[in-house]
């Protein structure tokens, strides 16, 4: 609930990875069901907190407490997932600034995620004109990169969804130029 998911879906995998066994779960009902982008795939669904635990091998105490936890900590306000609302948590670590609404309407629902690779992050440095550079920290003399390969090195710790995308593409007209002045010389 920080800001909107397409200023933070890229560090979620951080805080994803630093998780035993590198997994979380989304645990929502039935009230927020329809506010999800489509899915490739379906959620996991159960009829109570103690089922859904079970079909996801969580302990099913464990899971209803952290739900009776965070259902305690909500502070009512006015529920709007188009903005940053005033829907929040108190008491939790870390706090649920916006969008925050009980979990209590069945049925229940999860989605299990892992981090994924998105970016080379500094896997591959480029200069301006996209040249690859070497271990020795000089210029490639004809090898030259876009795209996914160098892009994290340009964002950092983080990025707004299709940044990578203009990156690529800025990035591959400059390649592409300085590939094609490269080959007539």
């Amino acid at each position: 609930g920080e800001d909107i998911w397409p200023k933070r879906y890229a560090i979620w995998g951080r805080l994803v990875a630093a998780q035993p066994d590198q997994i979380a779960y989304i645990v929502f009902d039935a009230s927020s069901l329809e506010l999800f982008m489509p899915s490739l795939f379906p959620p996991i669904q159960a009829g109570s907190i103690g089922e859904l635990a079970e079909k996801l091998g969580l302990d099913p105490a464990a899971l209803g407490a952290t739900v009776d936890g965070f259902n305690a900590a909500v502070r009512p306000g006015t529920f709007d997932d188009r903005i940053l609302d005033d829907c929040r948590t108190e008491g939790l670590d870390p706090p649920k600034s916006h969008w925050a609404r009980r979990i209590e309407t069945a049925p229940f629902y999860a989605y299990p995620v892992r981090p994924g690779i998105t970016f080379t992050y500094l896997g591959t440095r480029v200069n301006r004109d996209a040249r690859m550079i070497m271990a020795d920290g000089r210029p490639a003399a004809n090898m030259f990169a876009a795209g996914e390969i160098m892009a994290g090195n340009v964002l950092g710790r983080g990025y707004a969804a299709g940044i990578g995308m203009t990156i690529g593409a800025v990035f591959g007209r400059i390649a592409g130029r300085e590939a094609a002045r490269n080959a007539r010389n």
